[in-house]
C-alpha cells in the first residue's frame, strides 16, 4: 500500500486552488480538500492528513458519502507535474529518527 503523509501538499495553494478541485467540489457540496483526499482514498493510497482545528479534522472525515468518476479521476491524475512535497531522503529521516530514539 502506498501512504501519503502530505495529501494537501501541506497546504500548497497552487494544489489547493487547482480548478478542477473546484468545480469538483462545487458539483459534490465539499470542498476542495475533500475532493483530494476523496481522490487519494479511490487511488487506494492510504492518507494521513494532519490538523488541529476540529472543523478541518470534520471535513476530512467527511469524504465518504460521494464518489468521483472514473473520468473526473483521469481528470486529477493528469494534473500530475511531478512534485514532491516531501523530499527527505532515508538517511536524512532515519538520523532525524534517531535523535529520538534513545540508546540502549
Amino acid at each position: 500500500m502506498i501512504e501519503s503523509w502530505y495529501p494537501i501538499g501541506h497546504g500548497d495553494k497552487a494544489l489547493l486552488n487547482e480548478p478542477v478541485y473546484t468545480e469538483l467540489a462545487e458539483k459534490y457540496g465539499k470542498n476542495n480538500v475533500q475532493v483530494i483526499l476523496r481522490w487519494h482514498i479511490q487511488e487506494g493510497t492510504i492518507v494521513f492528513p494532519k490538523s488541529t482545528n476540529p472543523k478541518h479534522i470534520q471535513d476530512n472525515i467527511d469524504i465518504f458519502d460521494f464518489e468521483l468518476t472514473e473520468g473526473e479521476m483521469e481528470g486529477i491524475r493528469a494534473l500530475d507535474k511531478g512534485v514532491r512535497f516531501f523530499n527527505m531522503s532515508l538517511a536524512e529521516q532515519e538520523a532525524r529518527l534517531s535523535a529520538f530514539v534513545p540508546a540502549d
